[in-house]
């Protein structure tokens, strides 16, 4: 048992002293929490209006802050006053209205995706791959139109994509985007389109490369011309090395038809995809190649 001077009464140790709870009940016991007259008590006081103790607590009511007490005088005092009533529909309805207004652009925002030309000055790329005869291909395309077409049956599609990317596009995957361009692709392929009526998008080309391009892609179907051809079409007749040079770089193959393009000497000549696809393509609109060379040159019209 401890003495009355807190030290043990057998070692003489001090005891820690512990509070005696009965004597000091706990602070939440004897605070209460401040309370304020309901509505109902307001409104009956001398000289107080009733509808200006309501009107002060309609805002509350519309976000529902009030007790359900107050509420139910509130709404108990709008039944048998009308101008109560009207003020207070009036804020429901505008209360309504802006909820309405938050739900459908919280959903809008949602589903959105930033635009990247806003907020990176970007155009976009959308991409998405396809089977054909000469292996997969991917495609992109932008709001401008097609902006790529590669082979992949000798690369790698990150090297497409990041040469798009040179080129000034934000990439990201959605066939849905290029469903258009690979539905004509699969009709040229089954031998059921022999044109493209798909709006291009050259950006990132440099200006003498779009000249080829343009002129390039006005080259017939089964119709084949040479690098000197397109060099004259464009009014450099000395630039055939150059024109095969941009030509190596048609960021759209197939649709811009540098496939048709061969060497005035008749025989095929490179290409981005290799030599096969070059001589498949031809062979879809029946230009005949052997290993190398033109087999029909009778009957295929060179020069512009």
């Amino acid at each position: 048992m401890s003495s009355r001077n807190g030290l043990h009464p057998r070692n003489g140790a001090h005891e820690e002293q512990l509070p005696d709870v009965r004597s000091n009940p706990p602070m939440d016991s004897t605070m209460t929490a401040p309370t304020h007259p309901a509505l109902a008590d307001q409104a009956s006081q001398p000289g107080v209006d009733p509808c200006d103790v309501a009107e002060a607590a309609m805002p509350d009511l519309v976000f529902g802050d009030l007790i359900p007490a107050d509420e139910e005088w509130v709404r108990a005092h709008a039944v048998t006053c009308r101008y109560c009533a009207n003020i207070l529909h009036g804020l429901e309805d505008v209360c309504s209205s802006l909820d309405a207004c938050n739900d459908a652009m919280c959903e809008k925002l949602a589903g959105r995706r930033p635009d990247p030309q806003v907020a990176l000055g970007l155009p976009e790329a959308r991409y998405g791959f396809m089977e054909t005869l000469v292996g997969d291909v991917l495609v992109a395309a932008s709001d401008k139109g097609v902006c790529e077409i590669s082979y992949l049956r000798n690369h790698d599609p990150y090297d497409s994509l990041r040469e798009l990317e040179r080129r000034g596009y934000l990439v990201y995957r959605h066939d849905n985007a290029v469903k258009p361009a690979v539905d004509q692709l699969q009709e040229y392929f089954a031998h059921e389109r022999t044109g493209f009526n798909l709006p291009l998008d050259l950006g990132g080309v440099t200006d003498f490369t779009r000249d080829v391009l343009e002129s390039t892609n006005k080259i017939p179907y089964g119709v084949v011309r040479t690098y000197g051809d397109v060099a004259e079409a464009i009014g450099k007749p000395r630039a055939s090395r150059a024109v095969g040079n941009a030509l190596g770089r048609n960021p759209i193959p197939v649709i811009i038809p540098c496939h048709r393009v061969v060497l005035s000497s008749g025989a095929m000549g490179w290409y981005t995809g290799g030599p096969e696809i070059k001589r498949t393509l031809l062979g879809i609109e029946g230009v005949r190649y052997g290993a190398t060379r033109l087999e029909t040159s009778a009957t295929l019209p060179l020069g512009l």
